[in-house]
């Protein structure tokens, strides 16, 4: 099966710091990935890395069996979207101003919104519980509604990856769970492919199939959820011990 994003020998860091060392990382169609680590280790490095906004030491990342250097920024969006840690808004626009600028990939140059970008950010809102707020001014909404505008836009823009930095900043447990589930789902009809930075390990563990590990040495590890949810690589990652207990047919982690 071809990745729909892969880092070659992949080379990440800042200054003197080494977040990942020749790291060799595959994302395919219908997988949804959590990257964990401590704080430093790196991980909004990485996406940053991914979306081609930071760039690597060495290596490369390849989007549709292509280098990302090769494409314009323009077709990058149309495959690949972000959702960043914070925002900053410095200008008075609308809910729905900042969800339809999600469209703009696929806009022609010189062109306005169509009706279908409209219904499209529209259907957006909806999905993310917005109904009603199309015409508030985005400094007038709550840290959560922010954050839910923030995803709305992404999720207009319809890229078939998405790399999302902490997607549940500011959203209190039910809205999590809505949005995590939401993500999901647009995965799988689109056989499309996630990855996601979180410190929430049971969110992880219960939206995620794959996980890469950063130890913010260099030092890497991933691989499917069965293989990385172990007491002792959690223990090594965290610096803390970390104890599944049975729950629901599952398992939840509780800190030792």
């Amino acid at each position: 099966m071809t990745p729909l994003l892969e880092l070659r020998n992949g080379r990440i860091g800042v200054g003197e710091r080494l977040f990942c060392q020749a790291l060799q990382w595959s994302i395919l169609p219908g997988q949804c990935w959590a990257v964990l680590g401590p704080n430093g280790a790196g991980k909004t490095t990485l996406l940053h890395t991914l979306a081609g906004l930071t760039p690597l030491q060495a290596g490369q990342v390849w989007l549709d069996n292509q280098p990302l250097t090769a494409l314009s920024r323009r077709v990058v969006a149309r495959s690949l979207g972000i959702l960043f840690q914070e925002y900053a808004y410095h200008f008075p626009l609308t809910v729905l101003e900042t969800v339809l600028a999600g469209r703009h990939p696929h806009i022609p140059f010189w062109s306005f919104e169509s009706d279908r970008d409209r219904a499209l950010s529209l259907e957006a809102m909806v999905e993310t519980g917005l109904v009603g707020m199309e015409e508030r001014l985005v400094s007038s909404l709550s840290g959560g509604e922010r954050r839910r505008m923030e995803a709305a836009a992404l999720l207009a823009q319809a890229p078939k990856i998405f790399l999302l930095d902490e997607p549940t900043n500011h959203l209190d447990l039910n809205r999590q769970i809505v949005l995590l589930d939401l993500f999901t789902r647009k995965v799988r009809q689109q056989n499309g492919a996630m990855v996601m930075v979180l410190h929430d390990l049971n969110l992880a563990a219960r939206f995620c199939d794959h996980f890469l590990f950063l130890f913010g040495t260099g030092e890497t590890l991933h691989g499917t959820r069965e293989e990385m949810l172990q007491e002792s690589l959690l223990h090594r990652l965290f610096s803390h011990p970390m104890y599944p207990i049975a729950h629901g047919g599952g398992r939840i982690w509780v800190p030792g």
